[in-house]
C-alpha cells in the first residue's frame, strides 16, 4: 500500500504528537506500506533529524517539505500568519493528495475534506473535536468517508453527530515494547543525574507540564509523598512557571527537567520505583479526549503506576489490578497512594506485571494493523 501522510506539524518536535506520527509510520511501513511524509517547511530549534530523534530507521520513509510562503509575505502580524499558514498548507496538500497514486492519510481535517470531495482515497485521523466552528467540524466529517479516533470520548462524540460507525475506527496510540525490554533499570542514575540520595525511592512524571496534566496538583502532594519527586518534560515557558511554583512552595524534595529527548526518557521511566499520571477532572479534553502515550509507555515499564481516575484511563487501567488509581486533583490522595507504593511494594507487586500483560495489545504494530485493516 502506498501511502501519503499529510501533517501540519513541525518535525521533529518534542511535543507527543511527532513521536505518534514517527512511530505510526514507523509500524505502518513494517505492516508493508511505503509512506512519503509531507509536512510544512518551518524553522526548527532541534536540529536532529527525524529519524534520529525518534529512534527510527533511516530512510524509513521520504519527505516532501512545503515552502512557508506565508513567512515571506510583508506586514504579516503574528496573529495573522498561523490562519494563513493553514489555509496555504491545506490548499498544498490537496493538490500533492490530488496526484498521488494511493490512499492519502491525513491529519488535516481541511485537506481531507477537499480530498474527499475530489473522490480521493483519504484516512482522516482525529484527536479532538473542534471547539470553534463546531457545525462546520460536524460537516467536513460526515463528507470524509474514513476516520480514525484515537480517543474513545471520541466515539461519543460521532455517535452524538450520527456519525455511521462504520466509517471510523478507534484506535488507541500505542508503546514500543522492545525499546522498554532494551533498557535495564538503573538505580544509580538519580544521584548521577539529580544529585539525589543514594537509595531514596523515586517518583516520576514524564511529559508536559499543563495544568490539564496535573503537575501542580504533584508539587502541591510532594510535602507529603516519603521519595524524590521528579518532573520530566515541559517547554521552557512551562518549565519556568512550574519551577516557581516549586520554589514559593518551598519544597526540597522536587527536581525539574526541562525537555528530554525520547530515548533518554526511557531510562528514567525504566528506573523510577513509581509513575505518576495525574491529570485532571477539571478539563474535557482531559476526561474525554486524551490517550497519553506516556500511559502505554508507563505499563509497558514494569514499574507501579499511580494515575488519576478519569474515564480517559480508566479503558486501560483498573483500580487494584493494574495501577493505583486515585482521586483526581486530589494532592492529598495522590500522596496517600504514592506512598502505599513505597510501604507496601510486596503487596502491589501484581500491578506493573498486570500493565505489562495488558499493554501487549496497545503496540504500534497492533495499531497500525488495525489502521490497514480499516483501510
Amino acid at each position: 500500500m502506498r501511502l501519503l501522510y499529510i501533517t501540519n506539524s513541525r518535525m521533529p518536535t518534542e511535543k507527543a504528537h511527532g513521536l505518534q506520527i514517527a512511530k505510526t509510520i514507523e509500524a505502518l511501513v513494517r505492516a508493508g506500506c511505503t509512506v512519503r511524509l509531507l509536512i510544512p517547511s518551518r524553522k526548527n530549534h532541534i536540529k536532529t533529524n527525524i529519524a534520529d530523534f525518534y529512534n527510527i530507521q533511516d530512510g524509513l520513509m521520504s519527505i516532501a517539505r512545503v515552502p512557508d510562503v506565508v513567512r515571506l509575505l510583508q506586514y504579516v502580524s503574528e496573529s495573522l500568519y498561523f490562519p494563513l499558514q493553514r489555509v496555504w498548507f491545506a490548499l498544498v496538500a490537496f493538490f500533492c493528495g490530488l496526484f498521488w497514486r494511493g490512499t492519502v492519510y491525513s491529519r488535516d481535517i481541511t485537506a481531507s475534506f477537499l480530498l474527499a470531495l475530489a473522490g480521493k482515497q483519504i484516512v482522516y485521523e482525529d484527536h479532538q473535536p473542534k471547539s470553534r466552528f463546531k457545525e462546520l467540524y460536524e460537516f467536513f466529517l460526515k463528507r470524509i468517508p474514513k476516520k480514525v479516533v484515537v480517543a474513545r470520548g471520541l466515539v461519543d462524540e460521532y455517535r452524538a453527530m450520527d456519525i455511521p460507525e462504520a466509517s471510523y475506527v478507534c484506535a488507541p496510540n500505542g508503546v514500543d515494547i522492545a525499546e522498554f525490554d532494551a533498557v535495564s533499570r538503573d538505580a544509580s542514575l538519580w544521584n548521577r543525574e539529580f544529585g539525589i540520595k543514594p537509595g531514596m525511592p523515586v517518583a516520576l512524571y514524564v511529559g508536559h507540564f499543563y495544568s490539564w496534566k496535573g503537575v501542580y496538583t504533584i508539587v502541591d502532594a510532594a510535602k507529603d509523598i516519603r521519595a524524590a519527586v521528579v518532573l520530566i518534560g515541559g517547554t521552557k515557558e512551562d518549565y519556568a512557571k512550574v519551577a516557581q511554583y516549586v520554589k514559593e512552595c518551598s519544597i526540597s524534595n522536587t527536581y525539574l527537567r526541562s525537555f528530554t529527548p525520547h530515548k533518554e526518557v526511557i531510562r528514567f521511566i525504566k528506573s523510577a520505583d513509581v509513575l505518576l499520571l495525574p491529570n485532571t477532572a477539571h478539563e474535557e479534553r482531559s476526561q474525554k479526549y486524551t490517550t497519553p502515550i506516556k500511559l502505554f509507555e508507563y505499563m509497558a515499564s514494569g514499574v507501579p503506576i499511580v494515575a488519576s481516575s478519569i474515564a480517559s484511563f480508566t479503558p486501560y487501567l483498573a483500580h487494584n489490578k493494574n495501577a493505583l488509581l486515585c482521586e483526581p486533583d486530589s494532592p492529598d490522595d495522590l500522596a496517600r497512594s504514592v506512598n502505599r507504593v513505597m510501604r507496601n511494594p510486596d503487596q502491589i507487586k501484581h500491578l506493573p506485571r498486570a500493565a505489562r500483560e495488558s499493554v501487549k495489545q496497545y503496540t504500534w504494530d497492533s495499531r497500525a494493523r488495525m489502521i490497514m485493516d480499516f483501510i
